[in-house]
């Protein structure tokens, strides 16, 4: 399987999901973690060159939510929370329409 930058956007959704998880449930290294993950994650997608300029600013966007994940408010929380989950859609899509 090819590891695009769509597949880097839908693997950052669950991640993002665990991050709130853990930070929940108050186990702040395991959340960390996740959040080392995402940034992983985003600097994964800002490498690749099918990025086009103003989609570079709104995943500098989404990486500073990350960096801050938990100093949000509910609103901001609940947009990181959703970004990514259209790009995990489209990614299953894809896939299950390959194999």
């Amino acid at each position: 399987m090819e590891k695009n930058s769509l597949f880097y956007m839908a693997n950052l959704y669950p991640e993002i999901g665990r991050m709130y998880s853990f930070l929940d449930k108050e186990l702040l290294e395991a959340s960390q973690n996740a959040q080392k993950r995402a940034l992983d994650i985003t600097d994964h997608i800002l490498s690749f060159k099918d990025i086009k300029p103003a989609g570079r600013e709104e995943w500098g966007v989404i990486k500073n939510f990350i960096l801050g994940y938990d100093k949000l408010d509910n609103y901001e929380r609940e947009i990181l929370e959703k970004y990514a989950e259209p790009f995990s859609y489209k990614f299953m899509n894809q896939y299950s329409l390959s194999h």
